[in-house]
């Protein structure tokens, strides 16, 4: 297969390898649970064309091909918060601090019509973005993590153990770059936390999530005493590549 284009002048370009993506035979998800791919490089014969046994694409190798292809990470100056930043995955901090949650009250119950749109202290935060997906982890402590920090679950609604976030009614920045950060903070905060699935164990306190949230309503401070260590760094953390197809559920 040969193909021609014009950059100024007349090239022509044959095709040398092809890249083969596999996954499960289940379509309802995008991308694919699971992924992975291989690269063929393609034989010219008198009588057409074929493909050579393929070998297993690597990270790096996508890496170098996106790179070649001029989508390497652009260059940004990064906010003190970012921890970490790849093509695709952007991990930071958020500073403890007090703001508003929505509850979904379309149930008529009373007491989550009491919580919806009040303003809630909250501990430092973790977030996670890698293209449309997010994780979330809370802090102890109200600064920067270090590598070997360990982390705590969030204790939030549709969030969970595992730190994947059900997006649901959040509106996804489109962008990837640092820049939007905020965004997807003011995303989460704003959407409506519908339910408690995955939730049991998220918090020390003796009622529960909802019980939390309605004993520190009001208050300046979270109280990080309530909050549950996980056996996870911050450097386990950013390198985790699971992406849960619940958090689109």
């Amino acid at each position: 297969m040969n193909t021609s284009v014009s950059i100024g002048s007349s090239q022509d370009f044959k095709l040398s390898r092809v890249l083969l993506v596999y996954g499960t035979s289940s379509y309802d998800y995008y991308p694919y649970r699971h992924p992975f791919l291989t690269v063929h490089n393609v034989v010219h014969e008198s009588d057409g064309a074929r493909l050579e046994e393929g070998q297993l694409v690597t990270p790096q190798m996508l890496v170098e091909l996106m790179t070649s292809l001029g989508r390497s990470v652009p260059l940004e100056i990064l906010p003190e918060r970012v921890i970490a930043r790849t093509t695709d995955t952007v991990v930071w901090w958020a500073p403890a601090r007090r703001n508003i949650m929505f509850f979904s009250d379309r149930g008529a119950d009373a007491a989550l019509k009491k919580m919806n749109g009040k303003i809630y202290p909250h501990p430092a935060l973790l977030f996670k973005v890698s293209g449309t997906h997010l994780w979330l982890r809370a802090l102890r402590q109200n600064e920067r993590p270090k590598p070997e920090t360990r982390l705590c679950i969030a204790p939030y609604w549709n969030t969970y153990d595992d730190g994947a976030v059900c997006t649901g009614s959040m509106r996804i920045p489109q962008d990837n770059s640092v820049a939007v950060i905020d965004c997807w903070e003011r995303s989460f905060f704003r959407s409506e936390f519908t339910h408690a699935s995955g939730t049991q164990h998220h918090t020390s306190y003796g009622r529960g999530v909802l019980g939390l949230w309605q004993h520190v309503r009001g208050k300046k401070q979270f109280p990080t005493k309530y909050l549950i260590e996980v056996k996870q760094s911050l450097a386990e953390f950013v390198n985790d590549d699971d992406r849960s197809q619940r958090q689109e559920h």
